[in-house]
């Protein structure tokens, strides 16, 4: 499988198309306010997006109070990673790992922050670099701080 991996913020259409209904319905109304200070990077494999993500220079689109309580990471020089997809068919064929490993190749001594809500998920991004930061203490939404440095 040779990937290509792509700026698309010419044509962002074809990364929404790809995302959940529910994460399409988010994204798709704020992106104007956001396409100045955000970029989409896929992969793909020949021409079918098969992953993505966005990656936001400060805040990104209904971000939730404990992720509004590290907006001070922005001024740390972190950019924010959101909306990292794969698409079902091609799961489990480390598409995700690929897309991290391309987007710090291509900005090798960028920092990167995230929030997941799966617990499981802290595994996958712990293997790819990633060291958590912060647990929420909202019990009804639980949350989990994650953040990259590169080794210097």
């Amino acid at each position: 499988m040779a990937l290509d991996f792509i700026n698309l913020n010419k044509s962002p259409k074809q990364f929404f198309d790809i995302l959940p209904t529910d994460w399409q319905d988010i994204i798709v109304s704020e992106w104007d306010a956001y396409k100045k200070t955000a970029t989409i990077y896929v992969l793909k494999d020949k021409n079918e997006i098969v992953a993505g993500g966005i990656v936001f220079l400060n805040s990104h689109p209904e971000m939730t109070d404990f992720e509004q309580s590290f907006q001070y990471l922005f001024s740390e020089g972190y950019l924010y990673i959101g909306y990292l997809w794969v698409i079902p068919q091609k799961r489990n064929q480390q598409l995700a790992s690929k897309w991290l490993d391309k987007l710090k190749e291509e900005n090798k001594n960028q920092k990167y922050w995230l929030t997941i809500e799966e617990e499981s998920l802290s595994y996958f991004y712990k293997k790819n670099g990633f060291k958590l930061l912060k647990e929420s203490t909202n019990s009804a939404s639980k949350e989990w701080l994650l953040t990259y440095s590169p080794i210097k």
